[in-house]
């Protein structure tokens, strides 16, 4: 009889059965797979956002103060080259196109790597300006007048009207200056009120100087006719404006009075459109004229007559006239109360009270 010599068993690095090792060997085999997929992902998905966040986006309008318009103007996220520069800004007060293509070539250039047009052509950039007009200029003159001596304590600013000879034409200052605009110099002939002053006007990186000439004009508020009212007319509420006047062509006193204060008045006299006014030039509106037929009540407590009269003086409400009698012949006088209609309140009768005497 023979025997078959037995094959020797494989080497196993643990303890286990040839079925066992065979499932162990396969689970490392698919954990090390799963492993290799798994940072591959996380590779990918741990760049998405660093690459996301190198991006900076370029704005379509840009607006800036400085004479210089950097990265950080241009660009959301510019990180910590923000302040560098990449063009000259455009002149105060004015706006100007520049290819979005040279902004994101600069801007690459100047290590900003993940500059993006965002999809734009071009860029829209404003250099902002603080306007200066005629009127602040004026008022600034007017002003530095105002420290010359010879002006009166009850004279302020907004009595000094200044002209200029010819137009002034709106200039820009830097939005950053402290001082815009200011009087460098001023001579003024107290009389005449002609001037000649020098302006300066802060525009950042230069400043723009200006020499004016003109006349400054004291004024007063007067309250002055809007149309031509004849005598007699009733005042409405816009038959009177107030409206300043050179102090130099007024002839006597002319206090300010409020032309509400007017309505409802009737003119005294012929006023011209644009002539100063009083209170004296009005009166109370008269509804009893001269000569006029009137209605004459004699009032007593108990006691009402009635009867007609000649008014021999005109009146208003409240006035008291002469009013004739047609048949007595005689004058009494009455209180206007309405038109066509006076009253006689007769005297108020005082009893005495009598006291007992003590002897």
């Amino acid at each position: 009889m023979k025997y078959a010599a037995a094959r020797p068993p494989r080497p196993c690095f643990f303890a286990c059965s040839h079925e066992a090792g065979g499932r162990l060997l396969r689970s490392l085999i698919g954990a090390a797979a799963i492993a290799l997929i798994a940072t591959l992902l996380l590779s990918f998905v741990g760049s998405a956002p660093a690459s996301s966040a190198e991006r900076a986006r370029l704005r379509g309008q840009v607006s800036v103060s400085a004479d210089v318009v950097t990265l950080g103007d241009f660009f959301e996220d510019a990180g910590p080259l923000a302040d560098r520069p990449l063009f000259r800004s455009p002149d105060l007060g004015t706006t100007g196109p520049v290819a979005a293509v040279r902004v994101v070539d600069l801007a690459r250039a100047a290590g900003l790597a993940g500059a993006d047009a965002a999809g734009l052509v071009e860029v829209s950039v404003t250099r902002l300006a603080r306007p200066v007009e005629a009127a602040e200029i004026g008022r600034l003159i007017a002003a530095e007048a105002m420290r010359r001596p010879g002006r009166s304590e009850d004279t302020g600013v907004d009595d000094l009207d200044v002209l200029f000879e010819g137009p002034v034409d709106p200039r820009s200052a830097d939005v950053r200056a402290l001082e815009p605009v200011r009087v460098v110099s001023l001579t003024m002939n107290g009389q005449t009120g002609r001037f000649d002053a020098l302006v300066q006007i802060d525009q950042g990186e230069k400043t723009d100087r200006i020499h004016l000439r003109g006349s400054i004009v004291e004024t007063v508020s007067l309250t002055v006719a809007s149309r031509n009212i004849p005598r007699g007319d009733i005042i409405a509420a816009d038959d009177l404006h107030v409206e300043r006047q050179p102090r130099n062509r007024l002839y006597g006193s002319r206090a300010l009075v409020d032309p509400k204060d007017l309505v409802g008045r009737q003119a005294r006299r012929a006023l011209r459109a644009g002539q100063p006014v009083v209170a004296a030039d009005f009166a109370r509106p008269q509804i009893v004229a001269r000569g006029e037929l009137v209605t004459v009540v004699f009032r007593t407590a108990a006691l009402r007559v009635t009867g007609r009269g000649q008014a021999l003086q005109a009146g208003a409400v409240g006035d008291l006239v002469p009013v004739l009698n047609p048949q007595s012949k005689r004058t009494l006088h009455a209180t206007v109360v309405s038109p066509g209609l006076v009253e006689i309140a007769a005297p108020a009768t005082t009893l005495a009270s009598v006291a007992k005497v003590e002897p």
